[in-house]
């Protein structure tokens, strides 16, 4: 699968979001370490450096991880598989069913991250204030009385 071929990304699941993230083969990996690229929709990509990478997914990554690449029965080429067939839950998560709400991995450079609305608003820069909303319910309940 090739980036240029990535349009689905996120992709609703469970009340959830399927988002690709693509990394640099470990083996290109330059000075700052690798670059995560996620795709968050809209044909719109956001890039990472390790240090700007949000600390949640920081931990799924370290969470699929944990498990061998052989492990996850991932593809041995990037190009053997369609952006589609990331979406199917692949056969380890079928095992170890924690995995379906935290995401798997495809390739050497291709995973894909389980992600809330809140989380992927996030990532596209939308702000939620739930503080706003705490306020405005407090407000409710107040006048009521």
């Amino acid at each position: 699968m090739r980036a240029n071929k990535i349009l689905h990304s996120p992709r609703a699941f469970l009340g959830n979001y399927k988002v690709i993230l693509e990394t640099e083969n470990p083996v290109h990996y330059g000075i700052n370490g690798p670059e995560y690229n996620l795709y968050i929709g809209n044909n719109t990509k956001r890039i990472f450096s390790p240090s700007s990478l949000p600390k949640f997914i920081k931990l799924k990554l370290a969470m699929i991880n944990s498990i061998s690449k052989e492990d996850w029965k991932s593809f041995e080429y990037d190009d053997t598989f369609t952006e589609l067939d990331c979406y199917i839950l692949p056969d380890y998560v079928t095992h170890n069913p924690e995995f379906k709400n935290i995401g798997w991995c495809m390739s050497d450079s291709i995973y894909v991250i389980v992600m809330s609305e809140d989380e992927l608003s996030e990532l596209k820069g939308i702000s939620i204030d739930t503080r706003k909303e705490s306020q405005a319910e407090s407000q409710t309940h107040t006048q009521r009385t």
